[in-house]
């Protein structure tokens, strides 16, 4: 266990790294916590949330995105050419919406490689 100082810490490193870099840290760690023993497996993911310009919170649901995991063998150890998770499509093994810094990208729930415009 952890202390609330150390968890501090390592909050302090991870606002260091650019968007690409902490979601390259959290494809390494979230995957590991999924809950496969139950009825119901379960996958710990990052999500893009976002209304359109002009819609309200009162009369309009938010758009939720997975954000998916760049192809890093494709782009030679890197990212993708996007600082901000602006590549979007739908998974086409099992019909999730994702986003992602690359135009290449594996899908978090099914680690399928989606083809994002």
């Amino acid at each position: 266990m952890t202390t609330d100082e150390e968890r501090e810490s390592l909050a302090q490193e991870l606002l260091r790294l650019s968007l690409p870099e902490l979601v390259d840290v959290l494809r390494r760690v979230l995957p590991v916590h999924a809950e496969q023993d139950g009825t119901v497996p379960t996958t710990l993911a990052l999500a893009k949330i976002f209304r359109l310009p002009g819609q309200d919170g009162a009369t309009t649901e938010p758009l939720i995105e997975a954000v998916a995991w760049p192809d890093r063998h494709h782009y030679d150890g890197g990212f993708g050419p996007e600082p901000a998770n602006h590549e979007q499509g739908t998974c086409p093994g099992c019909g999730l919406e994702v986003a992602a810094t690359a135009k290449r990208a594996f899908c978090p729930l099914c680690g399928t490689l989606c083809w994002l415009t």
